[in-house]
């Protein structure tokens, strides 16, 4: 049984509940259980959400080639998953994906279709290896009334790795697990207290929080500290020589409960041991390290507007101090609209990033215009490396910008510098999180890799034959926002150039954060991309 509530509006504008169903209130004065009346509402009007979640179903989207995409997208995993070719190698199958990137469905009409599928299987082989197949294959389908069936399958060769064992182990239990900070609030992650904390302490869904590695007192031992957003405190744990961690926060002064962005340890005071620079989302923080306990400078920076994400260290004037490049998003100055990266594809009215030249006497200067820093520094800036691209010995700059254009600033050995990304073919337009400067071919000149976001849905939509408009640099650079991830091969003739496809390493999902390291010890570096997103299950409301 159940019963609605309905609602009337009395003659002086407040609303009084009517509860209809004579045979409900009946049940309830029984003591019938509660779970057997739902309560319906019944509104005067649709909610605003309403609309919202219609578009939110595939089937009800306005781009023609979307709006079967679930179903096709489940039958050619099922396909796939039904190749017994592929899967009868694998005694567990851990990872089975097919997404489709790209489809010429383009009209309601249609009674074809084709897509270029991304497919990647990942598990145990029945050897006990670790199995990775990964490629792109072909479908095409025929339309008979509104039943699609596979027409054709063309499977493309698909790039197979394996690995005897698996290289990382998760010890995170087994070497800060006996610590109070993880039992009672790291282990359970940021979701569970966004659900507890108010929402003024100012905890956010967005974790662009990280972490950073430091012998913070000098014993030889490398420590870590973890930073958290806005209400949980920073964490930071000393190494006790045992394969285990003892929290120490709250002793050495570190205990933050600002919004933490990114943490840089280095000896800013050149007194011989690791200060801490804590970039938080208002501003930056300058801690001194004295004797293993950190005491905060509270004039060591100039004021600058912001919304700050990272900073990287570098001594660019090679005067013998350390010197900090600060990349900023967005102005979200409180009171006022929030102002959108326009145009989507090209933003430039973004906020200025800062560079901070180190006095030597523990406070630092905007040296950010004299420095030519102010040159196309209206971006939307999420990330940024010092390296030495023209082994001049002095450090250049790249800086990753969101919604657009990335800029590389050549370091002009006289304390200014010059933006060449385009002179360099290094402006790699699309949604720049994260750069990584390493020799990847060992030819004696750094690369570049550059963090983007790949994005399925955005290959399929600016791909399709739907997707027009005028501007054919625009189209383009629409295009390029979902392609993702660049490496640019530092060439002999004085440029760069985007090799990303004959490497393979295009695709790193919604990459925050990319780093070079030689994992395997054979002399080359690989590549370690960090990504993600926001995930939960679907509940229809947002």
């Amino acid at each position: 049984m159940k019963f609605n509530w309905d609602y009337v509006t009395n003659s002086n504008g407040s609303y009084k509940w009517l509860l209809t169903g004579a045979l409900a209130i009946l049940a309830l004065a029984l003591g019938s259980k509660a779970a057997d009346y739902p309560v319906i509402p019944k509104f005067q009007r649709q909610p605003a959400i309403r609309e919202t979640l219609a578009r939110v179903d595939a089937t009800q989207d306005r781009w023609v080639g979307e709006q079967d995409y679930e179903a096709l997208q489940k039958k050619v995993k099922e396909i796939i998953l039904g190749d017994t070719e592929l899967t009868s190698r694998f005694k567990e199958l851990t990872v089975a994906e097919a997404k489709i990137i790209s489809s010429d469905r383009a009209t309601a009409d249609s009674t074809s279709a084709s897509f270029r599928v991304r497919v990647e299987l990942g598990g145990t082989a029945k050897s006990g290896e670790f199995l990775s197949l990964l490629g792109q294959w072909d479908a095409s389908f025929s339309r008979s009334g509104e039943t699609w069936k596979l027409a054709e399958l063309i499977q493309r060769p698909l790039r197979e790795l394996s690995a005897p064992r698996r290289w990382f182990a998760d010890i995170t239990e087994k070497t800060i697990g006996h610590n109070g900070a993880y039992q009672n609030q790291l282990k359970y992650g940021i979701d569970h207290f966004r659900e507890r904390l108010d929402v003024a302490t100012g905890i956010d869904v967005y974790g662009h929080q990280g972490i950073a590695v430091v012998d913070y007192d000098g014993d030889g031992l490398e420590d870590f500290y973890v930073l958290q957003p806005s209400g949980l405190p920073n964490r930071l744990f000393h190494n006790d020589g045992n394969g285990a961690f003892s929290e120490r926060s709250q002793a050495a002064g570190l205990d933050i409960l600002d919004d933490s962005r990114a943490a840089l340890f280095a000896d800013i005071d050149n007194d011989g041991d690791q200060d801490l620079i804590l970039i938080t989302s208002s501003r930056p923080l300058l801690f001194l390290n004295k004797g293993g306990v950190f005491t905060l400078a509270p004039k060591a920076f100039p004021n600058a507007p912001g919304n700050f994400t990272s900073a990287v260290i570098a001594d660019y004037d090679r005067d013998g101090f350390l010197d900090i490049y600060l990349c900023s998003y967005d102005f979200w100055s409180p009171g006022k609209r929030y102002n959108s990266p326009t145009p989507y594809y090209d933003a430039t009215n973004g906020p200025p990033n800062f560079l901070f030249r180190n006095r030597g006497n523990g406070t630092f200067e905007d040296a950010t215009a004299r420095s030519g820093l102010n040159v196309n520094n209206n971006r939307y800036s999420f990330a940024a490396a010092w390296g030495d691209f023209n082994n001049d010995n002095w450090p250049d700059l790249f800086v990753a910008n969101d919604f657009g254009r990335k800029n590389l600033y050549r370091n002009n050995g006289d304390g200014t510098f010059t933006d060449v990304a385009v002179a360099m073919d290094a402006e790699d337009a699309g949604a720049g999180m994260s750069a990584a400067w390493g020799d990847f071919n060992n030819d004696g000149r750094l690369d570049l890799y550059a963090g983007n976001m790949w994005s399925s849905a955005g290959l399929r939509l600016t791909g399709n034959a739907q997707f027009q408009i005028p501007d054919e640099r625009a189209r383009r650079l629409l295009q390029r926002q979902a392609r993702g991830n660049t490496l640019l091969a530092n060439g002999a003739a004085g440029k760069f150039e985007d090799v990303t496809a004959d490497a393979g390493v295009g695709m790193g999902r919604w990459s925050w954060a990319s780093g070079f390291a030689d994992f395997d010890n054979d002399g080359f570096l690989d590549l370690f991309i960090q990504n993600g997103y926001i995930t939960g299950a679907d509940t229809h409301d947002l």
